[in-house]
This record gives C-alpha cells, structure tokens and sequence, in this order.
C-alpha cells in the first residue's frame, strides 16, 4: 500500500527520533495497537491506556514481525540501543496514530462515507457495502472498528484501488465524534436514529443528538446527509437546522419509503421500494430501516434499484446481531451483541412478529452503561415486555431485577417472570420449561455474554420435547 510506506510514516508523523534499521525500500502491511493480533509486517503504535500502557508489549510486537513500532518520545531511553525494527518517537502514540490516519485519508481520491446512530450502525454499513460493491471497487471498515482507536486501524486497511469507502462511527462521549470526522472528512454521512445509549459518560439523550451532529457539524461543503425520517430527535434537530438532508423510512412521506412489507418464513422480508422489490434474507422490522438507509446512502452513489435487491439479497447478518437459528426444533434469535433501550425494544417487536407454533420466551441481560436512569429504562422494557403478550420472560443481572418488576407491574403473569443473578441458574430453568417449536429471543449488553445461554441451550437436551 503506497500509504504506508516507510517516507510517508515519517512525513505523517514527523517523529522527534528514529531509531533502529531504516526500511526503505518496505511498504507496511498496515497498523496495530494489539501485541496479540498483530501480524507481521505492520506498525505497532503502543497506546497508553487506562488498563494497559502498549510500550508494554513492544518487544511482543517485534517477536510477532512488527516492522516498526511508535513510542512515547519519554520511553525511548528503556529500549535497547540496537531494536530489530525501526522505532520512531513522537509526543503521544495516539495522537500519532489519528494524524496518520488523516493523512492517508488525505492522499486517497476515494469518495467516504460515515454511518452512525444509536442502534444499527454495523447492519447498515454492512448493508450499503453489499450494495456497493456490486456498482464500484468499495471498501467498508471491518468489524466494530469505529472508534478513535479503530477507525485509523480500518483505514490502514484501505486498499490503494477504493473508488468509495463506507466507515463506521462509533461514539461514547461528546466531542469524540467531531474528532472522528475530521480524520475522514466524509462526502456522505448517514445517521441511522437516536436511542438512548452511553447514559453514563453522555448523560442525557439531548447531547445524544448533539453528539451524532457533530458529524453534520464538520462535513465539507456540497456533503449529502442521510436521515431516519421516523425519528423524531432526528427530523426535530434537522428541523431547527434547516438541514437539507435525503430520508429514508416507514411510517412518514419520504423520498426512499419501504412500502408492502412482509414476513415470509423460507425467505425472510420482502417489501418495495421506489418500484423496487426487495428481497432481505433477514427478520426483524428494524432490518427494513438498516436496509433503507444503505439504499438510500448507495442511491447517493450512482447504484440502481436492480443493484439495490442484488446486493440485499445476498446479505447476512453480522454475528449475534437479530441472527435467527434453529436447533432441535427450537428458533433462535441471538441477539447478544449489545443493547440500549432502543434495541431491546426492536428486538422484542422482532420476537412478536415471528411465526411460531410454541411459544415466545425474552431472556434480556442487563443494559449497561445507562447511569442513573438505568433502572426506569429496565422498568419500562419490562413493561413493553409484557404488553406484546410473550410467554415467559428471564432476566438475568441485577439492573434487570427492574426489567422483572416492570412486567409484573404490566400485569404479566408472576409465574411466567423469573429473575435471576447467574447464567447457569437461568439456564437451568430455562431447560426445565421449553420444548420443540418455541421461539427463544436471547439479548443484552455486551458484558453480559448471552451467547453463553445460547450454547448452553445447543449443547444441552431439553426436558420437554
């Protein structure tokens, strides 16, 4: 990759000190600041964090094939005089690392876009490459990688022949997305909704939606902005902007609205758009908005309604995202990616609207980081829990003892709620109740580790069959 080459590290940091063998001649396999996933041939940037301090691991880095490590300019003296890679260093690492992500942001003529928003940031982005990359060379950053330590690890991946580029933005306290757009500088930006979410550090929904428009804030000039048109923080903030901006949506006129929607088993949703069936081998009412917003953000970039179904057509969920599985007669919906109340609430709506001939069991983990509001969110997740009518409900964790009493308080059946503080407990009780045909929604926060139920549930017989 020309981006990475051993003149533009220097130019891009301009480090204070080199040390070690020069590679001139090398172009860098891309950029790390993980000792244990580096592969050889990339840059380490050893970061210091709260937990760990990377300079650390810098020796792991070169045991592993780092081709060159960057340094806190004030470690430099407890490094060996003779490393077996280049060395530079700079002031601060990360900094470091975010100004080199700028300038190969900088030296590509790819056209970039950014999708944020509370909920369905991966599935859209995930959706729109699909899309894009049937009309041009596109590229999409990997993973979750859409923080400040992420998205310059994304873009060192970056090949030298991307005509169009989808990145992801991810955020937990104000400011960081302002930073986050000014290393990209996005020609198109997508905000998927609002939702609350990062409660703790962001303390109320409205510097949510002052956070996410800080992306609107910092695009250059002639920028399209992509927006939810049924949400209504969104539409209220643009609204008071005067923002001109493209929706997308369900309920509300708008220029890409999902029309005839409908749920068939072998095949997944189906709905139109602009003319334009769409056949999404997805569940879930939340999928049709992911999808809309990634047609829409491709329609920006010259893709046509047949390319539309085309790539759609062939998605597939991202792992434990509204994934849906069946197992020794039981359906799956693993879901334990990460949760705020805006997700939860998909996913149970999700739960609702499946086909099934048992019945319809919620195991909801605790939703984490919603500070002192957390326990009226998991009160009132209860209580939608109970009013779409499912039949059994697990919660599991001690912020979820709210989800428990919300829906007895909704007037669910007390022999139907049941809480409980760890997994083999709730797994235990969970076995002694399903049976063949019942349809089990498993989702919470990450910290939770859902998953676990689920593999309890596939590597266990179920007493009722």
């Amino acid at each position: 990759m020309k981006h990475l080459s051993p003149d533009i590290l220097k130019i891009a940091l301009e480090p204070e000190v080199v040390a070690g063998p020069e590679i001139s001649d090398k172009k860098f396999a891309g950029l790390s600041i993980d000792s244990r996933t580096i592969k050889p041939g990339e840059i380490f940037f050893a970061i210091v964090g709260d937990k760990n301090d990377g300079h650390a691991y810098v020796n792991k880095a070169f045991e592993k094939g780092a081709a060159a490590v960057v340094i806190n300019r004030d470690r430099l003296s407890r490094f060996s005089n003779n490393p077996p890679g280049m060395v530079l260093a700079v002031d601060d690492t990360h900094e470091a690392l975010l100004n080199l992500a700028a300038y190969i942001r900088r030296r590509t003529d790819a056209s970039f876009a950014a999708v944020t928003g509370s909920n369905g940031k991966t599935t859209t982005k995930e959706m729109f490459y699909a899309i894009a990359s049937m009309c041009h060379k596109a590229f999409r950053s990997p993973g979750n990688l859409n923080n400040l330590y992420g998205l310059p690890i994304s873009l060192g991946m970056m090949p030298d022949e991307i005509e169009y580029a989808i990145f992801e933005l991810g955020i937990s306290v104000p400011g960081e997305m302002t930073r986050l757009a000014a290393v990209i500088k996005p020609e198109l930006a997508v905000i998927t909704n609002i939702a609350p979410a990062h409660l703790e550090t962001m303390k109320t929904v409205e510097n949510i939606v002052k956070a996410k428009f800080e992306l609107i804030d910092n695009l250059p000039v002639g920028a399209v902005v992509v927006l939810n048109a049924d949400d209504p923080l969104l539409m209220a903030e643009a609204k008071r902007r005067n923002l001109d901006f493209i929706g997308f949506g369900i309920e509300n006129e708008c220029p890409f609205r999902a029309k005839d929607i409908r749920i068939e088993k072998d095949k997944g949703l189906i709905f139109a758009v602009n003319g334009q069936e769409i056949e999404l081998p997805v569940f879930g009412r939340v999928n049709v908005y992911n999808a809309l917003a990634a047609i829409t953000a491709s329609s920006v970039w010259d893709c046509q309604p047949e390319q539309w179904a085309k790539g759609l057509i062939g998605f597939r969920p991202v792992d434990m995202r509204l994934e849906i599985e069946e197992h020794d007669g039981l359906h799956l919906i693993i879901d334990c990616y990460n949760a705020n109340p805006g997700s939860v609430s998909s996913s149970l709506n999700s739960l609702h609207e499946f086909d099934t001939p048992g019945r319809k069991i919620a195991v909801l983990g605790d939703m984490l980081e919603l500070g002192e509001t957390s326990k009226d969110y998991h009160f009132r997740v209860g209580e939608e829990a109970a009013k779409i009518g499912i039949d059994y409900l697990f919660c599991l964790g001690p912020e979820s003892e709210a989800i428990s009493k919300g829906a007895l308080a909704a007037g669910m059946d007390d022999k139907a709620v049941f809480h409980f503080m760890k997994q083999q407990d709730l797994l235990n009780s969970l076995l002694d109740i399903i049976a063949k045909g019942d349809l089990i929604l498993c989702k919470g926060s990450r910290g939770m580790e859902l998953e676990k139920i689920i593999i309890g549930l596939k590597g266990s017989a179920f007493k009722n069959n």
